[in-house]
């Protein structure tokens, strides 16, 4: 028997390890002798297998098999982007909208953050990029980040480059004036109350609810002040104040745009047709040039249609009336944000708190102003041209 076991398995080896425990409570002692021997063989005989077993894995580690055993993954650096994109910074987020209150935000941003504002959760900093991506103008104007009032120069009148002849007199110093834009920040506010059912909201749906809502609306009213601020211009420069030009037409026509373009000056480069949708759908988009072809176009990229009129694209804004467009390049408009391109919120629990309301009020401080001359012409349709 003791020679069999040199042959053994494992599992014959378990095997007749149940058969001895079996066989010892009836043994006497010659035989309890045997047993012990064979007991001693058995134990020996899986040592052999383990080693066996081992030295196979060795071989098959060193010839690239095997199994790779993964090292335990190390702990995550703490940092400021890990806690803001973390579910408990939401919520935490969440809640210092609803109450105003910012001890939840700060205990989970401890030393990350000494002092100033409440820093966003990473969701909804994409949420806010992404509202700016789509926001008709206020995407495509230039930004800057002057703390209160920025001046901005521009050239108010200048003459040009002069041909120097070999041996001639040097050419007179160019008479340049510049003049100063200055932009005043003023805050944008959108106010809503908000019940106790929209309240009970968790982090990710309460957020979204009040920045579908409030940041919309703000970069609406933003929007709203390039156009405003483009019609209060001058129509010719001042010192103080870029000009824009003014034109007046009998009535829209396949060539209004051209007209239009004709007025800016050579830097204005990239111009656009900023109009009222009615104006574009029931005006232009009837309109036909000498050849009888249609002047509009549209274009459907990623499933969402971009419309131009004579090869310029168009970008709706309704807070201009059906009888007035306007053609630049938005190269022109300075929006300037003090504080930075976030809404931040402000939270009244208590003025409607016997309706069971929290107003909310949104808040961005920002300044627009015109601070290139040339750069827009303003098309007034329904006067003597």
């Amino acid at each position: 028997m003791l020679e069999k076991i040199k042959e053994f398995s494992m599992e014959q080896i378990e095997t007749r390890l149940s058969e001895i425990k079996t066989e010892i409570d009836n043994a006497d002692a010659e035989k309890l002798d045997e047993l012990n021997k064979e007991l001693e063989a058995l134990e020996t005989r899986k040592g052999e297998i383990a080693m066996e077993a081992r030295k196979n894995d060795m071989k098959a580690v060193a010839e690239g098999a095997g199994t790779v055993i993964a090292k335990a993954p190390e702990k995550e650096e703490r940092t400021l982007e890990s806690v803001k994109g973390s579910d408990a910074y939401l919520e935490a987020f969440a809640n210092y909208i609803k109450t105003g209150e910012d001890k939840e935000c700060r205990a989970l941003l401890t030393d990350l953050v000494d002092g100033g504002s409440v820093p966003t959760p990473t969701i909804i900093d994409n949420f806010i990029n992404t509202a700016w991506e789509r926001a008709n103008l206020v995407s495509r104007v230039r930004r800057t980040n002057i703390k209160g009032t920025a001046k901005y120069p521009f050239e108010y009148s200048a003459e040009g480059a002069y041909v120097h002849e070999e041996g001639a007199n040097a050419p007179k110093e160019e008479a340049l004036v510049l003049g100063t834009v200055s932009v005043e920040p003023a805050m944008l506010k959108k106010w809503i109350t908000v019940s106790d059912e929209v309240l009970a909201l968790k982090g990710q749906a309460f957020l979204d609810y009040i920045y579908d809502e409030i940041e919309f609306r703000i970069l609406a009213l933003a929007d709203a002040q390039i156009v405003a601020a483009i019609k209060a211009a001058p129509a010719a420069a001042t010192t103080s104040a870029a000009g824009v030009r003014a034109l007046s037409v009998a009535a829209f026509d396949a060539f209004t745009i051209f007209n239009a373009q004709a007025e800016l000056v050579a830097a204005a480069s990239n111009p656009v047709a900023i109009m009222n949708k009615k104006t574009y759908f029931n005006t232009f988009m009837s309109l036909e040039d000498t050849t009888e072809r249609p002047i509009y176009n549209v274009v459907t990229e990623n499933g969402r249609p971009s419309y131009y009129i004579n090869g310029i694209e168009v970008i709706f804004d309704n807070t201009l009336d059906e009888d007035e467009i306007i053609v630049g390049d938005l190269e022109g408009i300075i929006l300037n944000l003090p504080d930075g391109q976030d809404v931040s919120f402000v939270t009244d629990p208590y003025s409607l708190a016997e309706k069971d309301l929290v107003k909310i009020v949104g808040k961005m401080y920002a300044g627009i102003g015109v601070v290139r001359d040339g750069y827009f012409c303003v098309v007034t349709a329904g006067a003597s041209a």
